[in-house]
């Protein structure tokens, strides 16, 4: 029964991977749409600005502004992106699998115990018989 506990404690780390995993997805969703709700709000606000340029140099000193601008804004969402997808699972799994390595141990441990107990009592039923 000891061997069980490593099993479980396999399954358990399996589900709370697949749990963080999941976690990460929702993460990654709700950005991608705070992205686009950003992205939709700035080309409106783009279409007005450039719709009151009054001049040509006017209207390409907004769209290199613009440009700018969405390069930040795509660089700060790539950069979150990709924080978010990789922190949860690693550090999940260096968790689990000390808590795997650990309830191994511990039922290992617990296997020779019993093997040396058994040991020792037939040791002292043997010694009782020459008694």
């Amino acid at each position: 029964m000891r061997f069980a506990t490593p099993y479980r404690a396999g399954l358990r780390t399996a589900s709370d991977i697949a749990k963080a995993s999941l976690e990460n997805a929702q993460r990654l969703h709700a950005q991608q749409l705070d992205a686009l709700r950003e992205a939709l709000d700035a080309n409106t606000r783009s279409a007005q600005r450039l719709s009151e340029a009054s001049s040509i140099t006017d209207l390409m000193a907004l769209q290199v502004k613009l440009a700018g601008t969405q390069a930040e804004q795509a660089t700060d969402f790539w950069t979150r992106a990709w924080r978010t997808a990789s922190e949860t699972p690693v550090a999940m799994l260096g968790q689990r699998v000390r808590e795997t390595y650990n309830a191994a141990t511990r039922a290992a441990e617990g296997a020779v115990n019993d093997t040396v107990e058994s040991a020792r009592e037939v040791e002292r039923k043997a010694q009782r018989r020459s008694a």
